[in-house]
């Protein structure tokens, strides 16, 4: 494997293991940060990461090695990494200088994705990882120097991850204490009010983790008196609900006429989009699975992934799977559960537990012939009966 030498890299003397072990990240970090292969965050990453050519010990650099390690030679060989980016976090003193702490929630969330790579029941442990970075968002007063352009892709990243563990801890029947608010609108989008399309820089539409943020507390959260303004959730809702149904129009992505065909980037842009507008139909709206518009974008759903092929995006493909019914479509998603266990750069045991998790929603689906149950109660019965806080990530 040839280590590629971007510009941006500074000439920090790394050994012959470490050389390949970043070749390894730069070819494959979609397998590890997801969900695409968008290049601007592996980018941004390797330039935090060797921003200072006389330390070889920065943390960002230590965490992108930790990850390569687990992914080619396990957790034994990797843990060395994991180990001086724990103490290099927890040895700085400066947390008001905007690099230190820029490093430092980065090499958190480097962390957090070490923990969801594992293969083992362990894997709980990434709640307290991005626990942290919470935290440190939420408390500290240097945060504001991050709420910069340059830094977008990188916030766009936190609030992805942000937003699906706050959707995992609202269904898990033990929510982690200090992880249950909902993510703060750090996307430069949202921060400026910007009407233009935002810069998909991680290949989940900002509008998509806004809704589904807004969809947690109106249908999830039990105690009215969390929710500041019940009416302007209900119409930010609407809003945004309108207008990503708008984007996938009346007869899906996969039917839309092109001059060529989409990109895998675009496919998985989609792909979030039909998750959400199922999941807002299903807790909001409480629509039958029957009902003809529902079925539609159920359809269209299984169709993207049938054109995907392999899919490692564990949200998307959890909400389309759980609404698989008949022989056909039921097939369809194993065929792709199949291929994605196959895909070279799969994500450990991701696609498997998935899969496992997946198939006790259709059981439960199966045995509710007379639709005594409601499909919340079900989804939160098999989430939350789960030995560990699952990752959807």
């Amino acid at each position: 494997m040839r280590v590629p030498c971007p510009t941006y890299l500074s000439p920090i003397g790394l050994g012959q293991k470490e050389s390949y072990l970043l070749g390894f990240f730069n070819e494959s970090r979609s397998l590890i940060l997801g969900p695409t292969d968008e290049e601007a965050l592996a980018q941004f990453i390797l330039r935090v990461a060797f921003s200072d050519a006389s330390d070889a010990t920065n943390p960002v650099l230590q965490g992108v090695l930790a990850l390569a390690s687990l992914q080619m030679h396990g957790s034994l060989q990797s843990f060395r990494y994991k180990h001086l980016v724990i103490s290099s976090v927890k040895g700085s003193s400066n947390w008001f200088d905007e690099k230190t702490l820029l490093r430092n929630l980065m090499a958190t969330m480097l962390l957090y994705h070490y923990e969801l790579s594992l293969e083992s029941n362990s894997k709980g442990r990434w709640v307290n990882y991005l626990c942290t970075v919470k935290k440190i968002i939420n408390t500290s007063p240097a945060i504001h120097k991050l709420l910069r352009h340059e830094y977008s892709v990188f916030l766009d990243w936190i609030y992805y991850h942000e937003v699906l563990a706050e959707f995992t801890v609202r269904h898990w029947k033990v929510p982690y204490e200090g992880c249950g608010w909902a993510p703060m609108a750090r996307s430069l989008s949202i921060v400026e009010k910007s009407s233009s399309k935002a810069e998909d820089n991680i290949g989940c539409p900002i509008d998509v983790l806004q809704l589904l943020v807004h969809t947690c507390r109106q249908a999830i959260v039990t105690k009215t008196s969390e929710i500041e303004d019940v009416n302007g959730e209900i119409e930010d809702t609407n809003v945004l609900e309108h207008n990503i149904s708008m984007i996938v129009g009346d007869y899906g992505p996969v039917h839309v006429e092109s001059a060529s065909s989409p990109d895998r980037n675009s496919m998985i842009s989609d792909l979030h989009r039909i998750a959400c507008l199922i999941y807002v139909n299903r807790v909001v709206h409480c629509v039958s699975g029957t009902e003809f518009r529902h079925r539609r974008l159920v359809r269209e759903g299984i169709l993207l992934l049938t054109k995907m092929q392999t899919c490692q995006n564990a949200w998307p493909l959890f909400i389309v799977a759980c609404e698989a019914v008949g022989d056909d479509q039921r097939l369809a998603i194993m065929d792709v559960f199949e291929r994605s266990r196959q895909d070279r750069r799969r994500r450990s045991s991701h696609v498997h537990f998935i899969q496992h998790t997946v198939e006790a929603v259709w059981n439960q689906h199966d045995l509710n012939t007379e639709n005594h149950v409601d499909y919340l109660t079900i989804f939160n019965a098999v989430v939350g009966g789960l030995p560990f806080i699952p990752p959807f990530a």
